[in-house]
Formats: C-alpha cells, sequence, structure tokens
C-alpha cells in the first residue's frame, strides 16, 4: 500500500457530476496517478458476465449487492497502490459514509477528503440522467434529493470514521 495515499469519497445524487469530475482529475493532475472506482461500473461487469443483454437499472437484481460489496472490497485492496484513489457512489447515506472511511482507515489509509455535489434542481438531474448511458430515472433522483444530506453531515461520518480508528491506534 502507498502509506501517503488519499482516498476521496464523492457524495451526491445521480447525475450531479460525480464521475465527470473523478475523471477530470487525472487531467487536471497528470503527474498523480489517480483510479476511479464505481460500484456501477461494478454492476455493469457483473451483468456483462451473467448476461447477454445490455445493462439496465430495471433489471438489475438487488441480491446481488452483497457479491458487489465483495467485489468492491477486492477492487479497493488492489488500488491502494495509487496516489489517489476516488471513491466514485452516490454515498448519500453518511453512516454508509462512515463505514467505508473506518474500512479505509483499517486498511492503513490515513488521508482521507469528501467532494460533495450538492442537490440540483429535479428537472436539470433529469436532463442530465437522461444523457446518461444508464439512467436511473426520475423517481430514483427525486429519493435521492430528500435523502441527501448537508455537506456538513458527510464530513461529520468522515471525522467520526477517522477519529475511532485513531482511539483504536493508541
Amino acid at each position: 500500500m502507498n502509506p501517503e495515499i488519499l482516498v476521496l469519497f464523492t457524495a451526491g445524487t445521480s447525475a450531479s457530476g460525480k464521475s465527470t469530475w473523478a475523471q477530470g482529475l487525472s487531467r487536471r493532475f497528470p503527474h498523480v496517478q489517480v483510479q476511479i472506482l464505481e460500484r456501477d461500473q461494478l454492476r455493469r461487469e457483473l451483468h456483462a458476465e451473467r448476461h447477454n443483454t445490455p445493462f439496465s437499472w430495471a433489471d438489475w437484481d438487488t441480491k446481488q449487492e452483497s457479491e458487489i460489496q465483495e467485489r468492491w472490497l477486492q477492487r479497493v485492496q488492489g488500488l491502494l497502490e495509487t496516489d489517489v484513489l476516488v471513491l466514485a457512489d452516490t454515498h448519500i447515506d453518511p453512516e454508509q459514509l462512515a463505514r467505508e472511511a473506518t474500512l479505509m482507515a483499517e486498511l492503513g489509509v490515513r488521508e482521507m477528503a469528501l467532494q460533495y455535489f450538492p442537490a440540483q434542481p429535479l428537472v436539470e438531474l433529469i436532463r442530465h440522467d437522461q444523457s446518461r448511458n444508464y439512467p436511473v430515472g426520475a423517481a430514483v433522483l427525486r429519493e435521492q434529493i430528500q435523502r441527501l444530506r448537508p455537506e456538513d453531515a458527510y464530513w461529520r461520518a468522515l471525522e467520526a470514521a477517522s477519529a475511532s480508528c485513531a482511539k483504536l491506534e493508541v
């Protein structure tokens, strides 16, 4: 593991620009090794392995989420040699963010930060979503907007995870 790795978490609704922002990091910092991990990509990969049809959220079987989590953890462990690892998921639930940050700390990551994507008007998100290859749809976006918390809730979750791991080290 790179002892100086920086893990960046994103928090925001689908179609809010998280992936675009993450991909832009490599262009803005060409001398920094940036890796991006998205659960949605893992879902598409798993779907492609098992089906001969294009991926669709309408057809996604949520019973496969435990396998996605296993793949995500394996992929994370394989990416800890990089300079910057961007975990570009929605992280709508601050408790989920705290669990992932705790896991990163347990894996030896000491530098973690957050990129927050504030709620946008539903009509804007729908417009962005419809231009994506795998749209989630208006109902999902509406629910995510309702569940999205203010930025400080995500920072508190990140800080609490770091603090709990620091206590374990003492």
